[in-house]
């Protein structure tokens, strides 16, 4: 069997919409039987040099994992109920979320990209989110946007 998509990634930050995302790529990866990637992308304005990595550095980076330790497990739960194995990274970037989801795609040659349609802030919930929108114009490959 020819495989469509052999490498899925799905972008998630924890909103009832990313984790939507999540459920139609796991029922998409069972169904190609596709790895399947869930990325998380950590936007650090400014990038270091405002801030001098050694002094906030694993302070910020223990706060995110206890924010994403809990979504990040039920990703795995979802994915090990339906056969199908997750696995998680999660990147720092300076430039936008967008940029490191594409950037991120292209590298590890993804096949199919799928995002929710808004995110967890508050401007993005007026419309189709800033994330969903920018990999929509300049992903390497199709972009699947779960409402």
């Amino acid at each position: 069997m020819t495989k469509e998509f052999e490498k899925i990634l799905v972008a998630v930050d924890g909103s009832d919409q990313s984790m939507r995302a999540v459920d139609i790529a796991i029922s998409l990866a069972k169904k190609y039987e596709s790895a399947l990637t869930a990325l998380y992308v950590i936007h650090i304005p400014f990038g270091e040099s405002l801030y001098p990595r050694s002094a906030w550095h694993k302070d910020f980076i223990d706060d995110i994992n206890k924010d994403t330790g809990g979504w990040f497990a039920e990703i795995q739960r979802r994915g090990k109920e339906n056969g199908v194995e997750i696995s998680s990274e999660m990147k720092e970037t300076a430039e936008s979320v967008p940029a490191e989801i594409t950037r991120y795609a292209k590298e590890d040659k993804i096949d199919l990209i799928v995002v929710g349609s808004k995110g967890k802030s508050e401007l993005e919930k007026m419309f189709l989110g800033s994330v969903a929108a920018g990999v929509l114009a300049y992903a390497p490959c199709p972009v699947l946007v779960v409402r």
